[in-house]
């Protein structure tokens, strides 16, 4: 097959349409810029769709797409809720949401009201549902920015065997977000933000299965190669693993390095060792969360609950077999507080997590853990368990000394003992049926009796089901049976190296049902049955593996029952003449011989001297009770030994000669068996060597956790001793604020009251308007004015406007907007209705302040009730209408006094008439010469009667008599005169003017 017939990421099979690519991409800081870079190099037929979150800010109304779209070669909008997504096309998040997609290409937008500490949207998110959903046709890409946002995304990319891209950071503004995902060491390419867009076409049409030769396979020596360049580096052997996620890992290296051929890469491999390092990051990709499929953790936390309440002691240790950044086995010691609860330090509790990814191992010890990985975690769990830690949640120290970390390979180094628990999910998925059985007897032996094993939803015990029982189907749950004395299961730690799985061996189900005892009976009489038809033998005895006695058959004489304990053990419930001798034949058929008996051996039994013999047979058997053997008993009397026979009245001394010979014979071959029984326990103290290695290795990986536990206590100590001196200096300080605050709160106190005292005395209140936000504030003068109450009525710009009666509506609304852009006359007058429905006239007058960009934020005004003021108003604009056209129109004279200023403001024709005075010299008499006009004696009577009415009320009438004398002449007319009040003052309400009426007398 050449290069253009190869598929592509773009081709299908079955004519079927090919599956849409969808690219991730996410920024911060900077973004803005290297999103222009990269949608303006864009190729128009990509077949891809694009997915942006860009942190923005939640309260700014963001133009990113306008902004974007001028730059772009394809189409960009702002992503709409459930809208499908179609390629060679952007969707722009909008801000305060998250965004992900669905399964089936549609875009889901998520809302938050609570307080976030991150900012949104995530990227983390977009990317973990990108690979949920898209796979391998999934893409991320991470551009300037600063925070750790999208690391941990585009390790669940490259954990689903898609493809990271990162901006050079060199070319971003902000690098913290570009650096952060190129420390994870799950990045294909760095470029800059001019090159991806050509680069993501590259990809895309970069042909699939790069290193497959026709024959569907790889060159054998060209993988066994890759595979050992691993080893040899890594130390990590990988020809266990299944080849096709192995083989697709290998094609990913060589898609980012454009590399066409198997045997190319592996020449690239040899030559430059930073590759292997790459390489080796890619094999290690774990898709990890807390509370992993929640349904399966309820189920483990009930068996946990059953097996804790069960356990005569009050030490727990569990094993967390490859667990990536620590997730899991931080899940399980939060499901251990859950379960014991305030008597968890009663408890040794010991949880084992470990991996062969040391970076893995390094960000799992931290136990910080961005606000993406916590989403899924219900409140009460988050806020128990975990404190806010510079944007971050990490895990609280009860927890976190919980869990030991430590670099294991499962597959070769030993595994951790006397275990409650071990839970291995989703990592037996990537391992052949060989390698898969030799890890569940390794469970086992590590396991105690009864303890617990949880392995993924994809994952069983297999074959294994004589050493394990379901207790959770749906969580994966099963329980370690005892099944006698246990040995360290043999370990292969590799294989030839083949490129298929179909040369394996397949291993021989062992399956384990339970028989009740009638079944068990007959089954085990039929086998004693078939070997008595080849024998013939009256007495058998059925021993399984751990020569205990497990059925009879026959009145078998030698069988005695011991004193003491009982024991079904053969030793112990056999003639103990015939121990030694049944010592040498068991080793015999440990060695292979599947017959072997005892020879004769004399004895005394019951009182008579017989001759003994025990047959041996060694039985093969599938199931439960695995090999057994069979023993039958020959009791012959001294007259049918041939030696001994009847016929023969005395032992010559050549029978006695082949009589020592026999027994001297029988003593050198019990000597060797006791030999090679010595070997033998030579051998198990070789296991419990092994058991031992593993113990030591255990205790390094204790020590490691209290030597990095002893740093971190003493950098501890070391800032707790600092932070008590601030502590006790902040405290002081706290305690001075604390009387500042209490007195700032008893003038502040006094404050409001003055100030809600003064608006309701003036009739007036304050209001403040966040354009940004649109919230708007009231002070208490506010509802005072409208009658309103606080806990119903909640102001906002639309209820603001409601409040204003009929056209008044429209004419505050332009106010309001003529005042962000600044064109506002004020003071504005306007009606509103209370909350009964009465009619007030309000004053409103607003301040606005503007930023750089002229763009209105802030709104500062008062509102005023003037429906007194104008009323007022109104009403002596009446009555002065009504007194000037009756002053004007009468044929009596009359004048208008003011009484402070005690000057004639006005005159009317007919006192000008009467007294010959004009308008200007009238104005002219102010104060003491007004009194000119009065003699000595009527002047004394004027101003008693201006006291009078100056303390009157609208509407009371003082007379009087007196002169007053005329205009260039020392003549006096004498007239009746009229006092009452023309206007009063707008502040005190007292009056202010009064009109005078004459009459002469």
């Amino acid at each position: 097959m050449s290069e253009e017939q190869k598929p592509d990421l773009k081709t299908s099979t079955n004519n079927q349409p090919p599956k849409l690519i969808v690219v991730g991409v996410g920024a911060s800081a900077g973004g803005l810029e290297a999103l222009q870079s990269l949608l303006s190099n864009m190729p128009t037929d990509s077949g891809m769709a694009l997915v942006v979150a860009q942190h923005l800010s939640p309260s700014y109304k963001s133009m990113m797409t306008e902004l974007l779209e001028k730059e772009s070669t394809i189409p960009v909008v702002t992503a709409v809720d459930n809208a499908p997504i179609e390629p060679n096309k952007v969707y722009i998040c909008p801000p305060n949401s998250n965004i992900e997609i669905t399964a089936n290409d549609r875009i889901k937008l998520l809302s938050y009201q609570d307080v976030r500490h991150t900012p949104r949207p995530s990227v983390d998110m977009l990317f973990e549902s990108i690979a949920e959903h898209k796979n391998d046709f999934a893409i991320g890409v991470v551009l300037s920015g600063t925070g750790t946002d999208g690391s941990r995304g585009i390790r669940a990319i490259k954990g689903e065997n898609g493809f990271g891209i990162v901006q050079d950071p060199n070319d971003a503004k902000y690098d913290g977000m570009p650096n952060s995902a190129i420390n994870s060491g799950h990045v294909d390419l760095i470029l800059q933000a001019t090159e991806i867009g050509h680069e993501l076409k590259n990809i895309i049409h970069f042909p699939r299965n790069t290193g497959i030769d026709n024959d569907g396979t790889m060159p054998r020596e060209t993988y066994h190669g890759i595979i050992k360049q691993l080893k040899a580096r890594c130390n990590v052997d990988f020809s266990l693993y299944k080849e096709n996620t192995i083989l697709r890992r290998i094609e990913r290296r060589m898609t980012s390095l454009k590399i066409h051929h198997s045997a190319d890469y592996l020449a690239h491999l040899q030559e430059n060792k930073e590759e292997i390092n790459y390489l080796f990051n890619d094999m290690l990709i774990g898709v990890t969360s807390f509370f992993r499929d929640p349904r399966a953790f309820d189920n483990l936390q009930r068996e946990l609950t059953n097996y804790i309440q069960n356990k005569s002691n009050k030490s727990l240790r569990f094993w967390c077999v490859a667990c990536s950044t620590g997730e899991e086995p931080y899940t399980l010691a939060i499901i251990l507080s859950e379960i014991l609860g305030d008597k968890i330090d009663d408890y040794k509790i010991q949880i084992f997590a470990t991996d062969i990814d040391k970076n893995a191992i390094s960000f799992a010890r931290m136990a910080i853990y961005p606000e993406s990985a916590l989403t899924f975690i219900p409140r009460s769990i988050k806020n128990k368990y975990f404190v806010l830690n510079s944007e971050q949640y990490e895990v609280i120290k009860p927890i976190k000394s919980k869990v030991i970390f430590s670099v294991h390979d499962v597959n070769n180094d030993p595994p951790f003992l006397r275990l409650d628990l071990i839970t291995c999910r989703n990592l037996m998925i990537y391992f052949t049926v060989e390698l898969q059985r030799q890890l569940l007897p390794m469970f086992h032996y590590a396991l105690n009796p009864k303890g617990l094993l949880m392995l993924g939803q994809s994952e069983s015990i297999g074959v294994f089901q004589e050493q394990y029982r379901p207790l959770s189907k749906t969580g994966k749950i099963y329980e370690a049976l005892f099944v006698g004395k246990q040995l360290p299961p043999e370990r292969k730690t590799s294989r030839g190296m083949t490129l298929s799985t179909n040369n394996i061996q397949e291993l021989k189900p062992v399956s384990i049902s339970q028989h009740n005892r009638n079944k068990v009976d007959a089954e085990l009489t039929q086998i004693i049955s078939d070997a008595l038809q080849e024998f013939v033998l009256p007495n058998a005895i059925l021993l399984n593996e751990n020569q205990d006695i497990i059925f009879t058959q026959g009145d078998n004489v030698l069988l005695v029952r011991p004193t003491g304990l009982p024991s079904n053990n053969i030793f112990k419930n056999l003639h103990p003449q015939l121990s030694i001798d049944l010592r040498s034949a068991f080793h015999n058929i440990h060695n292979g011989h599947k017959v072997t008996d005892t020879g004769y051996q004399s004895f005394n039994l019951n009182g008579n001297n017989v001759w003994v013999k025990l047959i041996l047979i060694s039985i093969e058997r599938e199931g439960p009770l695995g090999s057994l053997t069979l023993i039958f008993s020959q009791i012959e009397q001294p007259e049918n030994i041939p030696l001994l026979s009847p016929d023969k009245h005395e032992l010559t001394n050549q029978a006695i000669a082949l009589e020592q010979q026999r027994l001297l014979a029988k003593t050198k071959e019990q000597l060797q068996n006791v030999i090679e029984e010595l070997e033998t326990s030579n051998e198990e103290m070789q296991s419990m060597n092994e058991e031992l290695q593993s113990s030591n290795e255990e205790l390094q990986s204790s020590n490691e956790e209290l030597e990095t536990t002893n740093e971190e206590l003493q950098s501890t100590n070391e800032e707790l001793q600092t932070a008590y001196a601030e502590l006790r200096m902040a405290y002081e300080e706290r305690e001075n604020q604390r009387i500042e605050l209490d007195n700032l709160k008893i003038e502040l106190e006094h404050s409001n009251t003055l100030q809600h005292e003064a608006e309701r005395t003036a009739k007036m209140g304050s209001w403040f308007w966040d354009i940004p936000s649109r919230k708007l504030e009231w002070s208490s003068g506010c509802y005072d004015l409208f009658g309103l109450d606080k806990e119903v009525f909640h102001p906002s710009y639309e209820a603001f406007i409601g409040l204003a009666s009929g056209n008044y509506r429209s004419s505050l609304e332009e106010q309001l907007t003529n005042l962000l852009h600044n064109k506002a006359t004020q003071p504005f007058i306007f009606e509103a209705l209370d909350v009964n429905r009465n009619i007030a006239i309000m004053s409103l007058e607003a301040v606005v302040s503007f930023n750089d960009l002229k763009q209105a934020t802030k709104v500062m005004g008062t509102i005023r009730d003037i429906t007194s003021t104008v009323m007022k108003e109104k009403e002596q604009v009446v009555y002065k209408d009504t007194i000037n056209y009756l002053l004007n129109n009468t044929l009596t004279a009359s004048f208008v006094l003011d009484i402070d200023k005690l000057k004639i403001e006005y005159i009317n024709a007919a006192f000008q008439k009467m007294f010959g005075y004009s308008e200007v010299i009238i104005s002219q008499l102010n104060k003491d010469k007004l009194f000119s006009l009065f003699s000595i004696n009527d002047a004394i009577i004027f101003k008693n009667i201006i006291d009078k009415v100056s303390h009157s009320t609208v509407g009371e009438c003082f007379s009087g008599q007196y002169a007053l004398k005329m205009k260039d002449s020392n003549d006096f007319v004498s007239v009746f005169a009229n006092h009452t009040v023309y206007e009063l003052n707008d502040v005190t309400g007292l009056p202010a003017k009064m009109l005078v009426t004459l009459f002469a007398s």
